[in-house]
């Protein structure tokens, strides 16, 4: 009889244990890490102070001639560029970086909110989701920034609207 109820108490555990733990990985968040490697001296001299807030290895004058000659900057990312989620799950997006950066969803790739970044980057047609932002869109250094939970299978498209290069394509399954 013990035996019995030890079997029984073992199989009820499993089951519960399986049924929180598929809760848990259905409603768990996605991250995504957002990354610039700014240099504060240079940044803040042109852009002016608080630009950049973080430590980095790369000068305003870097930053402007690889955009120049690339269309981006590979240092300006989200990390990772794909990403697979499950309906009903979040993204969360945090700036590990030192300026500041929207995690934005558009229905198209398209140009952000600084004119002369989407003229230098070929993205002329600005995305009419960067034209509505607000101060809540914005993410500071070391702030993160949630997106609403995945409600339909199928693909969408994340970027930064001050940096238009910056972009994820997400993959939600059922």
């Amino acid at each position: 009889m013990y035996r019995s109820l030890s079997s029984i108490g073992i199989v009820l555990t499993t089951i519960v244990f399986t049924a929180c733990s598929d809760s848990i990985s259905a409603n768990a968040n996605t991250h995504v890490s957002v990354q610039d490697q700014c240099d504060p001296a240079s940044f803040n001299a042109a852009i002016g102070a608080g630009a950049c807030s973080k430590q980095g290895n790369m000068t305003f004058a870097q930053f402007n001639g690889e955009l120049s000659a690339t269309q981006q900057v590979a240092a300006w990312r989200f990390m990772p560029p794909n990403l697979t989620v499950r309906v009903g799950q979040s993204i969360t997006a945090t700036n590990d970086g030192g300026e500041v950066h929207t995690f934005t969803e558009v229905a198209q790739f398209g140009g952000g909110i600084v004119p002369s970044l989407n003229q230098a980057s070929g993205n002329t047609g600005v995305a009419p989701e960067c034209q509505a932002l607000t101060a809540a869109d914005m993410i500071a250094s070391g702030a993160t920034f949630t997106a609403d939970a995945e409600t339909t299978v199928g693909t969408e498209h994340y970027q930064c609207c001050i940096h238009p290069w910056m972009r994820v394509t997400v993959t939600v399954t059922g």
